[in-house]
């Protein structure tokens, strides 16, 4: 190697001069975007609503596919400021069971106007009544998974074999059934095995209680709907809850007279004819008032009131045992998000009337519970173990080639691959859970194998004499061979099994690849310009 000196000055011009390196620098750039990390978290942002709460009719409403740096944020409630957690619960104190005040965001800067009616929820507290799940603003657009945030993770299978649309609805009645409950921040999905085509139920809770959970999809639910205090039919009374295209579907969709849509969504149930007398008893005796009647019914689950909804006149003069019902989503500012809310609404109440009982029996196969402090140790005990692992490796690798130089490359480079899989995994809004972590110190671990190979194509003596950029291309094409092979490995495990090692295997997928496609030629052309001067360079370039 040629020993002729050269500055540090020039080869960092001639490392940015390399097309390779931009790669990275945009790839830094755009994952640090994507991440939206920041120091700033004295605010409050809404975390879910409970469908039917008091501040769902108002028109607040949670998306949970939003990136978390994007929450709505609470910053009024009537003339309170609201900065913690603290100040929301100490405005909720001072609220009485028939207030009125109004909650002004970042997102409605007029304010929601919420009115308690406690006539029928005397059991419930003002908080529930309410019905928001608050938290403290989040540093970044990265998702935690239960291990790191803390709460719990319950893998059921049913005991009946069940279609593909019953595994749908039933997915369905058990996120709407824990929505009613007010199990905010729950999730309900698929998992099957490509194997045995066996199909199982992942829940996974912000409550570190799994037992509650379990407890509240497994109740029977007692469902009652009144017309003034009586009750005119019960969860028994109901027959079936139709989900079929022929019998739910989209009624009528158009704007409102604030400029919003609002779009209405029917279904159909059928009632036994002891529900049926009732219902027609009840309805006969009301008055009409214009299209409907003077009464409402309303629909209670175990003893409140969830929603109560305008009768028809058609119900006064017949008698019918397969109603219609009809229910509206919230305004929204375009059509397309007007029709989500309104299936929402019907979906909603369809768990409603059929929360009676589940179709099948749910058996646990699977069920733990982590406490958010506990998340937090395993994350930070993570970074750090994984902060001393690589300082170990880059310090090992540089002792054994005596090059700072290799040591900075190596430790550079790194870096820069974990905050750009970082920045895909937060644009790609995926969870970040123990798998993913395990998934990307194996990543960062093949990428350190790779830094070894170009190091040591790059040192290493042939009889034919080539350049040190044809030695790391040699390396890199070595490096290519060996991805191939990673990413086939990690297919399988990705689309079969239980998925529960999905993350470990898409994270693999994704650190490898980017360490192959961005950060390991950034690596050889660092290597290559600091351990080379600007002779040997031009030499190689003219020799391409």
């Amino acid at each position: 190697m040629n020993t002729k000196k050269e500055s540090f000055k020039v080869k960092i011009i001639d490392i940015l001069k390399n097309f390779r390196i931009w790669i990275l620098i945009f790839f830094i750039i755009f994952s640090i975007t994507a991440v939206n990390y920041t120091t700033e978290h004295n605010y409050v942002v809404i975390s879910g609503v409970i469908p039917g709460s008091f501040a769902n009719q108002a028109g607040i409403e949670f998306d949970s596919n939003i990136n978390p740096r994007n929450f709505e944020r609470i910053l009024f409630m009537d003339t309170t400021k609201i900065n913690t957690i603290k100040d929301y619960y100490n405005f909720i104190d001072t609220l009485k069971k028939d207030s009125t005040f109004t909650i002004r965001t970042n997102y409605n800067k007029i304010g929601y106007k919420i009115t308690l009616d406690n006539s029928t929820n005397s059991n419930k507290s003002i908080e529930n009544l309410i019905g928001l799940s608050i938290n403290d603003a989040a540093t970044s657009n990265i998702k935690l998974g239960i291990e790191l945030e803390g709460g719990s993770r319950l893998i059921l299978k049913p005991e009946k074999n069940l279609s593909n649309d019953e595994f749908e609805i039933l997915i369905d009645n058990l996120q709407n059934r824990l929505d009613v409950y007010g199990a905010s921040g729950t999730k309900v999905n698929k998992l099957e095995d490509a194997f045995s085509n066996e199909k199982f139920i992942i829940i996974e809770s912000l409550s570190s209680n799994k037992n509650d959970i379990y407890e509240l999809i497994s109740r029977q639910g007692k469902f009652e709907a009144t017309i003034g205090n009586e009750t005119v039919f019960t969860g028994n009374n109901v027959l079936k809850v139709f989900n079929d295209p022929n019998h739910a579907g989209l009624e009528r969709c158009g704007p409102s007279g604030n400029g919003e849509f609002v779009c209405t969504f029917s279904f159909s149930i059928e009632i036994d004819s002891k529900g049926g007398d009732n219902f027609f008893e009840k309805t006969s005796n009301s008055e009409v008032m214009g299209n409907y009647l003077a009464d409402k019914i309303c629909f209670n689950l175990d003893g409140q009131q969830i929603t109560c909804l305008n009768i028809a006149t058609t119900f006064k003069y017949n008698k019918i045992t397969n109603p219609k019902i009809s229910v509206s989503g919230n305004p929204a500012k375009t059509e397309a998000k007007a029709i989500i809310s309104g299936k929402k609404e019907m979906k909603f109440l369809q768990t409603i009337l059929s929360t009676q009982s589940l179709s099948t029996k749910l058996d646990v196969v699977q069920s733990y519970s982590i406490s958010s402090s506990e998340g937090e140790k395993l994350l930070n005990n993570a970074l750090k173990v994984g902060l001393i692992a690589l300082l170990l490796v880059a310090s090992i690798v540089a002792l054994r080639y005596r090059h700072f130089s290799i040591f900075f490359s190596i430790i550079f480079t790194l870096i820069c691959e974990v905050i750009i899989v970082f920045g895909f995994a937060a644009f790609m809004k995926l969870s970040i859970d123990l798998a993913a972590i395990g998934g990307l110190i194996a990543s960062i671990g093949t990428g350190v194998d790779d830094q070894i190979i170009i190091t040591d194509e790059y040192f290493r003596k042939t009889k034919e004499k080539k350049s040190a950029k044809k030695r790391i291309k040699t390396a890199l094409y070595i490096i290519m061979i060996t991805y191939l092979t990673t990413v086939a490995a990690m297919f399988p495990l990705y689309f079969a099994g239980l998925n529960i090692l999905k993350g470990f295997a898409f994270m693999i997928i994704i650190g490898v690849s980017i360490g192959v496609f961005i950060t390991r030629p950034a690596y050889a052309t660092i290597l290559r310009i600091l351990l080379t001067n600007k002779e040997e360079r031009n030499i190689e370039k003219n020799d391409d």
